[in-house]
Parts: structure tokens; sequence; C-alpha cells
């Protein structure tokens, strides 16, 4: 809504320059050799065999490998940058002021896609959404494939040659996508993240709200009251708008898909299904189904195959996932919880009596990593109040140990560890009959694993590993 949109064409027919060749730019590489399309392609890494690979599969081609020059970028007139390289720096500004186009795979997936999109972002729960859309519109009879952020990458999709794409899509991604027509999209939630790489909070929420440029229905959650009002105020809209959210006496919404008394959920005053038929578990799980059915709407889905396709769905790896029982305490891993709006929904998720006095409390909390800048305060908040005992590692533990303790939290419930193993066993011995290990680190891994699923399979390894070993010494004991 706050980005302006271009129109510009992308020229199949002039040179073109890759930047990044990670997943996106091997798939945009792939793609445009599909289409006869001349392109050089460039990446920081200069390893040999991974310019030998390069050269393998698409020789002839110009590798700029390293350090990324002007005088040789200029030359490009279209430029298709991967979302993990930030096109905010002077050296991206200065090309463009020079003429050149840049975008990313989503636009260029915009331009050629000729089927219904449906769009999801939001700083949590988007792939639970995405996926969630995908296996409802699946289950009631549409060839229906997700991709984009998630999995598949947006120029693969294209091969499925589905009737309905559903794509997963980053503020980064956004950031470089200008005219993708939808025929539905939403924001599910804004919370602080990658405040590395914005001006503020602010700015990061226009990047998100841009998915609604050019949505025929615009699915917008009551409780993000910033962008409930921007996307209500838009003068002369050409979009429908379906709500989902909490119920509210005071709510006189219609096309409001709503959670009503955290018991069933409803679409108005019609019932849909009952929050205990389904295997999601927490408040902000249910919320995600609602927006999936308010996104899925303009399909006219058959209810029944819909509450089917809802009950069924287990969730992902990684977000808030049941892992283990050792002895009468259960591990939950949710790696996926990279910024503190995830991990203090994972943790209100849990639905336990948290606000109890805090010697009835049970959830044990493990995070840390990197921070990519974000303000843990609020964390810190909701440590005081509802986390038992806070087990922290990694570069920015010492940053949520100040803002738990700034916020009230008692020294002696904060442990520090260096590494997984040691977090694991120290869950294990301060834990009690009936408590809960949470992992949600609330930063991302890079300080100390390659990925978030790397960093969530080492968490379950040393569950399962503190499993056996407490039962081999049960079974030398008896």
């Amino acid at each position: 809504m706050n980005k302006k949109t271009q129109n510009k064409l992308f020229d199949f027919t002039i040179p073109t320059l890759i930047v990044g060749m990670g997943g996106t730019g091997l798939s945009c590489a792939r793609y445009l050799k599909k289409r006869d399309c001349s392109f050089a392609v460039a990446d920081s890494r200069d390893e040999q065999t991974f310019i030998e690979g390069l050269k393998e599969e698409f020789s002839p081609l110009e590798i700029m490998a390293g350090d990324f020059e002007f005088e040789q970028f200029k030359n490009y007139q279209q430029i298709i940058v991967s979302p993990g390289i930030s096109i905010r720096s002077e050296f991206f500004k200065s090309l463009q002021e020079q003429g050149c186009f840049i975008l990313g795979d989503i636009e260029i997936f915009a331009q050629v896609v000729d089927k219904p999109v449906i769009a999801i972002t939001g700083s949590n729960g988007k792939s639970t959404v995405t996926t969630l859309v995908e296996k409802i519109a699946q289950h009631c009879g549409v060839k229906a494939i997700a991709g984009g952020n998630l999995g598949i990458p947006a120029l693969n999709l294209l091969d499925s040659q589905s009737d309905l794409y559903i794509l997963e899509l980053s503020s980064f991604q956004l950031e470089t996508t200008y005219s993708l027509h939808t025929l539905s999209a939403t924001v599910l939630n804004v919370s602080e993240d990658h405040m590395d790489r914005y001006d503020d909070l602010d700015d990061y929420r226009k990047i998100k709200e841009s998915i609604y440029n050019n949505t025929d229905n615009a699915v917008v959650n009551i409780d993000e009251k910033i962008t409930f009002d921007r996307v209500m105020n838009v003068q002369d809209k050409e979009y429908s708008i379906a709500f989902f959210g909490q119920n509210k006496t005071d709510n006189k919404l219609n096309n409001f898909y709503s959670l009503f008394n955290n018991t069933v959920l409803v679409k108005d005053n019609n019932e849909i299904v009952h929050t205990n038929e389904i295997k999601l578990k927490g408040t902000y799980n249910h919320l995600n189904v609602l927006a999936a059915l308010a996104l899925l709407e303009p399909l006219q889905l058959d209810q029944k195959k819909q509450v089917e396709a809802i009950k069924e769905y287990k969730g992902l790896s990684h977000r808030c996932e049941w892992v283990e029982k050792v002895g009468d305490v259960e591990f939950f891993n949710d790696s996926k919880g990279t910024n503190t709006g995830a991990t203090i929904a994972a943790i209100d998720g849990l639905e336990l009596e948290s606000n109890k006095d805090y010697l009835q409390r049970k959830v044990i909390l493990i995070a840390g990593g990197v921070g990519k800048g974000a303000d843990f305060t609020e964390l810190g908040r909701v440590i005081e109040k509802k986390i038992k005992s806070t087990i922290l590692m990694g570069v920015d533990s010492e940053l949520i140990k100040s803002c738990a303790l700034n916020a009230g939290a008692k020294n002696d419930s904060l442990y520090s560890v260096e590494s997984m193993t040691e977090a694991v066993s120290t869950a294990a011995k301060i834990a009690k009959s009936g408590d809960v290990v949470l992992f949600s680190p609330a930063c991302a891994s890079f300080d100390m694993y390659q990925n978030y699923m790397k960093r969530g399979d080492d968490f379950k390894e040393k569950v399962l590993t503190l499993k056996k070993t407490l039962n081999s010494e049960l079974k030398n004991v008896s």
C-alpha cells in the first residue's frame, strides 16, 4: 500500500545480471536459460569448486566472484537480486539512479504467471498458513502448489502447471516485487524482525503491507491496529476485505473469521469447527487457521472438506513441535521462533496457566542466538511474568538476560550456557514433574548453526539422547 508499483516489463531479449547464487539465484538462472535469455552472475563467494559448478551447468557463463564492482554491474539494464542481499545499500541505489531495473524472482514470476495467486506475509506464522492453504485447497480438489520463501522457489513452481499458486513472501522479497496481482493476500502480523536491515518497525511494516498493492481480496488481522487502519482508510479501494482475529463483543464487522471464546472458529455467526478438534494448539495457531480460511474464501470451496483438511493438519517441523516426554517433562522445539514475537506467541500458545504464582509456573525457556538488532524489552517482560526458568546461549544471550533482569526477573532463574548439550541437560536438571521445556530462541541461528532447521534438529537429537541415557540408567538400577 505504501510502495509505488512499477509497470516495467522484464525483457527476456537483453542481457541480465543475477546477483547471489543461492537457491533463488539458481532458480532464476535455470528459468532464464529455458527462456533463452542471456545472463551473467555475481556472487560474493570466490571458491573454485563453487565457480566450477556454475560453469558446468551454465557454460558459457560470465561469473563475477568476490567483491561487487559498480563498473561491471552498471552495464546491465536488468539486475535480479536475491532476497538475502539488501537493495537499500548505496551501491544498489546508485545502480537504480543509472537506470538499472532492480527486481527479484517474485517480480519475474508475477509477470509470467497466468493462474490465481494467494500471497502471505507476516513476522510469524506465514509458513503454517501457506502450507495449510495448500493442504485445504488440494483436499478440496484444487491443483495447488506452495512455495516462494518456503520450500520451492517461485519460478520453479511454474513447472507444475498448477491452477493455484500460494506464495509465502518475506519482506526482502517484497522489496523487489512491484506488480504481483493476487487473488487474496494478507499480512498476518508484524513484530520486530530484521531491524538490522530496516530504519524502524514502521519501515518494516510498510514493506509487509505492500503485499496489498494489487490484490482482489485483502485479508486483515483486526488486532494489527496500524495495518487495519491503513487498509480501511485507503481511498477508492479496489479490493474486498475479509477480517480475522479474536471475537470481541464490540466488533461489528462483516466477513469476519473469528475465534469465539477460545473454543470455536466462526465466520460471522456461523460455526466452522471447535478448537478441540484441531491438532494445531494455541490461540495464535487458531488465528492462522482463520487466516487460511479467509484467504481461500474467493474460491468458494466446500466447507465440510475444508474442515476435514484442517482437522488432519499437524503443523510444521520446528514450529512448536512436540519432541518427546522425558520422565514427566515435555520438550517442544520452536527453532523457527527467530524473533521475539514468535517466541512470545509460542509461550502463550502452550496454554498453560503461566500467570500463576512464580512457584507454580511450568515453562522453562531455552533462547538466544543472533538478535538482528531486535529490542528484547517485551520478551524480558514476558519472561518475568510467565517463565519459571530461562536458559540462554548465543551471541546476544546477555541482551535477553539484561532485559529480563530489568523487567524484574530473578537472577537465579536465568542460566547462561555455551552449547545445546548444556542447555538441554540444564533444563532437565531444573525441571520438575509436569514442567514444559520450550526451545524458542527469539533469535537467528547463524552464530552457531547453518540455519534454524539444523539448530532444531540438534535440539531434538539432544533431547532424544537425554531420554536414552535416562532409560539406560533406569535399566541398570533395576
